[in-house]
């Protein structure tokens, strides 16, 4: 990865770090004793699509369902789950509202990254081409040792897959060049499991 020097803005205690590659987890302490993200919860308008998508896809395995049962439905309890994903809970609830994706929303954020190794990005690469999923990458970053692929689940929710591993300098764009740009999250949308 080609590394720069530039001017960085006055941010007080923050700065770039560049550890060898696998560097972030020589250390796991913090100073509050927190261990890292336990899950994260994703608004659902179709519950049963996403939990689809989110098994056959991600290769979700189920954990805790909630809310679909008589007495849940009789408390008013919504329908939400948990599936685990690796290490990690991902918690889709069925709702509506200002948090449900937008499929012409340009913003970066908010997004949820996948980690895998280099030969699970380039499976997962093909994954997305054989389910006829539009992706944007695999993107290098400037100045940092990731390469990225960003796509959407059939909602619009903005997901990538990436790797800190020494990923081939070759078969990677840089995020930002000139013809490259950045990511055209309108571009993404899709219509999964019809688009296969």
């Amino acid at each position: 990865m080609l590394k720069t020097e530039q001017a960085r803005p006055d941010t007080g205690h923050l700065m770039n770090i560049n550890p060898r590659h696998g560097g972030r987890e020589d250390k796991s302490d913090n100073a509050f004793g927190l261990w890292g993200v336990d899950h994260i919860a994703l608004p659902v308008t179709d519950i049963v699509m996403m939990e689809q998508f989110i098994r056959e896809f991600l290769g979700g395995e189920p954990y805790y369902y909630a809310g679909f049962d008589d007495y849940d439905k009789g408390t008013n309890r919504k329908p939400h789950l948990f599936v685990r994903i690796g290490r990690t809970l991902l918690q889709i609830t069925a709702e509506t509202g200002p948090s449900t994706p937008q499929a012409d929303d340009p913003n970066i954020a908010p997004h949820w990254a996948f980690r895998t190794s280099v030969e699970g990005l380039d499976a997962n690469i093909e994954r997305l081409k054989n389910e006829g999923i539009p992706f944007f990458g695999p993107m290098a970053h400037r100045d940092i040792d990731v390469v990225s692929v960003y796509f959407r689940s059939p909602e619009g929710h903005k997901l990538e897959f990436c790797t800190w591993d020494e990923y081939p300098v070759e078969k990677t764009k840089m995020m930002g060049a000139p013809g490259v740009g950045f990511i055209r999250w309108k571009e993404l949308m899709h219509n999964w499991p019809n688009n296969r």
